[in-house]
């Protein structure tokens, strides 16, 4: 099983070039990239999406690293019925971008049209987040990528978990909409990520793969929280999934002052892709 993480984990080696071949010393196979920001320049301008994304493939090929996901955009207020239009045109925008790079996924959230915590009409969000991918099935067809709902941590959210994940991809009914499993998501419901995997079947495309207390989205490497790791290793085991071990974490390296060696640095991010290359294995011994 090859292993992953999201771009974000590079940001100390700044530029796209130093970012790639800092992901080929730790021996990582692919990469996450990341579009979330949606005020960034290749939102407003088509051709700026296009050099954007020429570069970073560009930097993946060089360095024998696949791109095998793209983060869409996050957040976004979908508040307003009457932005609604503009929001989902981001996400088009998106979609176009994770072709050009030649990634097969796109990863979005679903949609809160009641914010981030009040209270919401459970059955109105989910049928805004089944207009999403319904909108994008279209183009996701024709560029060939695959936009994946991920669950959430988001505990007034109903659409957050899994089983509501899975129902609103399935009514869909295309094979470009898939899901998108969560570890550190699921386990701040307190949600065996056995069943979650078991839940998200044949519609299981992607990975995102991190830590927690149980209560808060940490973001930390794996082991340094409560995930019952076990579990999820049975679980993806047991599956058809053949995508990568994708971390969705910077790890301690993230975390550390600015002024920390590189020694310990490196020495963070290691600890990292070890953490991955050891779930990668036990997923491969257990199959």
């Amino acid at each position: 099983m090859k292993i992953e993480v999201h771009i974000g984990a590079m940001v100390r080696h700044g530029d796209t070039e130093n970012r790639y071949q800092r992901l080929r010393e730790l021996g990582y196979d692919s990469v996450d990239e990341d579009l979330c920001r949606i005020k960034d320049p290749w939102y407003q301008d088509v051709e700026e999406m296009k050099r954007t994304c020429a570069s970073r493939r560009e930097a993946a090929e060089k360095n024998g690293i696949t791109i095998s996901q793209v983060h869409g955009p996050w957040p976004t207020d979908d508040t307003v019925p009457e932005n609604r239009r503009a929001v989902w045109d981001l996400f088009h925008r998106s979609l176009y971008g994770a072709y050009l790079m030649g990634s097969p996924i796109l990863v979005v959230h679903p949609q809160m049209p009641f914010g981030w915590g009040g209270p919401e009409d459970p059955d109105e969000a989910e049928r805004v987040t089944v207009g999403l991918l319904e909108d994008l099935m279209p183009d996701a067809e024709k560029y060939g990528v695959t936009v994946c709902l991920e669950n959430m941590p988001f505990k007034k959210q109903r659409i957050s978990t899994m089983p509501y994940i899975r129902r609103a991809v399935e009514s869909v009914k295309s094979e470009k909409i898939g899901i998108c499993f969560d570890t550190g998501h699921s386990n701040v419901f307190g949600r065996d990520p056995l069943e979650d995997i078991r839940i998200a079947g044949s519609y299981l495309k992607t990975l995102h793969v991190h830590d927690n207390d149980g209560e808060r989205d940490l973001h930390l490497t794996p082991f340094l929280g409560t995930v019952p790791w076990a579990r999820f290793i049975q679980g993806i085991a047991e599956s058809d999934f053949q995508g990568p071990l994708s971390l969705e974490t910077g790890g301690p390296a993230e975390k550390l002052a600015p002024e920390a060696p590189l020694t310990v640095v490196d020495a963070a991010e290691r600890m990292n892709a070890d953490a991955a290359r050891y779930l990668a294995a036990e997923i491969e011994k257990a199959r």
